[in-house]
């Protein structure tokens, strides 16, 4: 073989494994693109998610609020629902019973705080 025929098929032979490289460096980058793109949906899946999320945590924190709102001020209700039923024991200007009020009100207040106790433990409010 003579140096020019060498050199025609090392060329010939470069520019065809030149080409398939190009083919091959062309499909590997559309397989890039095309898991860029799918990872740029996936995070904005994800944001949408977290979005979900934090909004469900405001809900929640919200309504444990309430809750304990609600927990403090019905308590001492019942209590006070009980001289204005009209007992004839019970009533409300004159008690038979001296320590009747002072029991009641103690009750009532120990009640409010202890589940202001339990509710501010809980991180509720």
């Amino acid at each position: 073989m003579t140096i020019n025929t060498a050199l025609t098929t090392a060329t010939t032979t470069a520019t065809t494994a030149t080409t398939a490289t190009t083919e091959e460096q062309a499909q590997t980058l559309a397989v890039l693109h095309e898991i860029r793109d799918e990872l740029r949906d996936f995070n904005k899946d994800m944001d949408r998610l977290n979005s979900l999320t934090e909004d469900q945590v405001k809900s929640t924190v919200e309504n444990r609020k309430l809750t304990a709102l609600t927990l403090m001020f019905v308590i001492p209700s019942t209590f006070a629902a009980i001289p204005g039923a009209n007992f004839e024991h019970l009533n409300e200007y004159g008690f038979d019973n001296f320590f009747a009020l002072p029991v009641l009100v103690g009750t009532v207040l120990a009640a409010s705080l202890g589940t202001f106790v339990f509710v501010k433990k809980k991180g509720w409010l």
